[in-house]
């Protein structure tokens, strides 16, 4: 069995992002581990795959859009990756390649921080690859969930399989309908000042979730806070769902505080 020393660790994008690295080799260094993420942009699905075989790279993180595509070359895949259907760590466990999915463990912490799950109302925004995995999360913690999507099939297939309510488009939302959990994971927000909702359409003071990270202020998130609802940021599902990959790859749980803090010097503060 190949390996490296250094232990290697990294992830595949079809765009390096880098927040990965920052996050994770501050959290080696933390530890004392000797230990190192890198960040590559491969050829493609199957060549990553042979490459972490080849050079006996302990863990790999997946992203866009590499979820789907690489499922068909590894070895075994988890349970619950098999049931959200896209994989986004992969393991190798002396060249038995096993792929996970942490999307859903970063999304579910962080609201459970918040707020106990079991039989609260949720409005989820979304049912792509995010929005699956969360639905996923939130339907194996007892929740009710409605998804609202601008792609209606998508939306009632996805909620034929796993057991949700479609609610229609996201226009058709109406916030007076009791909810104690709303979800935005579409890509609305994302490196723009777009927002799905304003402050007068939140359902006031409950908790909220935006998955997306970059800004970090998100104006959704603004909004949200205007109406008095506890947010929980992109920035902490992305911390978690890092947490629980190194839990995979090394054993370890490491140090949330540090994690953030090398995001606050990547992006330039948090607050």
């Amino acid at each position: 069995m190949p390996g490296s020393k250094p232990i290697l660790c990294g992830s595949i994008a079809g765009k390096i992002g880098g927040l990965g690295v920052v996050m994770h080799n501050r959290a080696y260094q933390k530890a004392g581990l000797e230990a190192v993420y890198v960040s590559f942009e491969p050829t493609g699905a199957k060549e990553a795959v042979e490459a972490m075989r080849n050079l006996g790279i302990r863990g790999m993180g997946v992203t866009m859009p590499y979820k789907t595509e690489i499922m068909e070359y590894l070895d075994e895949i988890d349970e619950t990756a098999a049931a959200i259907g896209a994989v986004n760590t992969i393991v190798n466990d002396q060249g038995k390649l096993t792929g996970y999915n942490t999307d859903y463990r970063g999304a579910i912490d962080g609201l459970l921080e918040e707020t106990g799950l079991r039989d609260k109302k949720v409005a989820l925004f979304g049912s792509g690859g995010v929005g699956r995995a969360i639905l996923y999360g939130l339907l194996k913690e007892g929740a009710r969930v409605t998804v609202y999507n601008v792609l209606p099939e998508q939306a009632e297939a996805l909620c034929r399989e796993m057991g949700a309510q479609f609610g229609g488009l996201p226009g058709a939302f109406d916030k007076n309908a009791g909810w104690d959990v709303l979800i935005n994971a579409t890509p609305v927000g994302n490196q723009s000042s777009e927002t799905l909702l304003m402050a007068e359409e939140f359902p006031p003071g409950i908790v909220v979730l935006d998955v997306v990270f970059n800004p970090i202020h998100t104006t959704f998130a603004a909004e949200a806070l205007k109406a008095g609802c506890r947010v929980v940021r992109g920035t902490k599902m992305l911390i978690l769902q890092a947490i629980a990959q190194d839990e995979l790859y090394l054993g370890i749980r490491p140090d949330y505080d540090v994690m953030e803090q090398a995001l606050i010097e990547k992006f330039g503060g948090i607050g």
